[in-house]
């Protein structure tokens, strides 16, 4: 594989990662804050958000969440060049993708662990 290849690699991956991060979002808000108590509507609606957002995300708003994450590597690779770099930018989205996660899945906030660590 060369860095090209490994860099696309890279940033589709993490935008998979923040397609998700929106959907459970917008899952979470619509849990929350609507009066749905009936699990076949709100599954149903649910459905539906995860078409909306993950359609326009591999169409429209993947090159856009593809441009941010290519911005992202692109000034991490000047930092450290070439193969690292994109190493290091990847290792990087994937944990603040990983502390999203943490927080929205398991309300942990990995900066407070991490704070209470040191």
């Amino acid at each position: 594989m060369n860095s090209k290849s490994i860099t696309k690699f890279c940033i589709f991956i993490l935008t998979i990662f923040i397609a998700e991060i929106v959907s459970t979002i917008a899952k979470n808000y619509l849990n929350i804050h609507t009066g749905y108590k009936d699990p076949y509507h709100l599954t149903a609606i649910q459905m539906g958000i995860i078409v909306v957002i993950y359609y326009p995300i591999f169409t429209f708003l993947g090159s856009v969440a593809e441009m941010i994450s290519k911005s992202f590597v692109k000034k991490t690779k000047s930092i450290f060049s070439g193969l690292p770099g994109i190493i290091v930018a990847f290792a990087l989205g994937l944990l603040i993708c990983f502390g999203i996660f943490l927080k929205l899945w398991h309300h942990i906030n990995l900066l407070e662990v991490v704070w209470h660590k040191i």
